[in-house]
């Protein structure tokens, strides 16, 4: 929308704010707004000091994967307060696993028969955004060396359960941070599209983990797993960097990865290792695709 600027006095212009963002954002006469100078972009945010969004959402199943993605969202859309109905005991231990190791900030306040309420008790400020994303490839960083070291049949020293555990709790938060528009970017539209395929690369990975156990890799198997950790690692450089140059080794990397090499060795394995090399090939697929959302961040 456009408005005209209307003087006010000697020097002074003033502009009006639409109704309906006022309204939707609990605005009066003299409330605070916060002003930001992005570039040649001026921005005005909402201070929403002691409005605490609340939620219902009830559990229907057993699935942890379930009552994970119905807690997750409710969490990443921004709301303070959820009041969780359930049907049994079980349903509430899943509950409260998910919340514990995957929601930064929360937990659960109050429990009461087929019901308990969760709220934000410890969450860290919004301006931690750019920390917790780094944390996220820091975390990243850590779960590709636990899985060399089990390719080589090491001992890491890390649990990499834990490790995504505390990637998803960050995902979580910077993805919370943007639904509740308190990331101040000019282009912050473009992040959670970033963040969605950077998480499900690394996801990847995570799964490969889980049926690895104590299989014995080939050495052609492992060339993949470098790749991948390559392409994510240029992701990284090219977003702390804001450098596009560096993009364009992203993409020459991705067709030597999976189409020159990984669809041959897709083809000769067989058994577990072709289910490792799949989640490989997904893995430097997901990364890869980062780069079209990663390109509208930087330019």
């Amino acid at each position: 929308m456009k408005r005209k600027l209307v003087k006010q006095g000697a020097a002074t212009l003033m502009i009006s704010l639409p109704s309906k963002w006022l309204k939707s954002n609990h605005l009066d006469k003299g409330a605070d707004v916060d002003l930001e100078e992005i570039d040649e972009n001026l921005v005005i945010s909402a201070t929403k000091v002691g409005i605490k969004k609340e939620a219902e959402i009830k559990l229907s199943d057993l699935t942890e994967s379930s009552i994970r993605t119905l807690i997750t969202n409710t969490y990443r859309k921004g709301y303070d307060k959820i009041t969780v109905f359930f049907d049994n005991e079980k349903q509430f231990q899943i509950l409260d696993n998910v919340i514990r190791t995957v929601l930064l900030g929360f937990d659960i306040v109050k429990k009461e028969k087929n019901k308990c309420f969760v709220e934000n008790i410890t969450e860290p400020s919004s301006d931690q955004f750019e920390n917790i994303l780094n944390k996220v490839f820091l975390n990243i960083s850590t779960l590709f060396e636990i899985t060399n070291n089990r390719f080589n049949k090491g001992k890491p020293e890390e649990n990499f359960e834990d490790v995504e555990q505390r990637i998803m709790q960050y995902d979580n938060f910077c993805r919370r941070v943007i639904s509740k528009g308190l990331l101040v970017h000019e282009k912050k539209e473009f992040f959670w599209a970033f963040l969605h395929l950077v998480d499900h690369g690394q996801r990847e990975i995570y799964h490969l983990n889980k049926v690895l156990g104590g299989f014995a890799i080939s050495e052609k198997s492992k060339e993949p797993l470098k790749g991948s950790e390559k392409m994510i690692e240029l992701i990284k450089k090219a977003y702390l960097e804001k450098n596009l140059q560096v993009l364009s080794e992203v993409h020459s990397l991705e067709k030597e990865l999976i189409y020159k090499k990984g669809y041959a060795l897709l083809e000769k394995s067989k058994g577990k290792e072709n289910i490792i090399i799949y989640h490989l090939i997904a893995s430097i697929r997901k990364f890869f695709q980062t780069n079209s959302t990663l390109t509208a961040l930087i330019i």
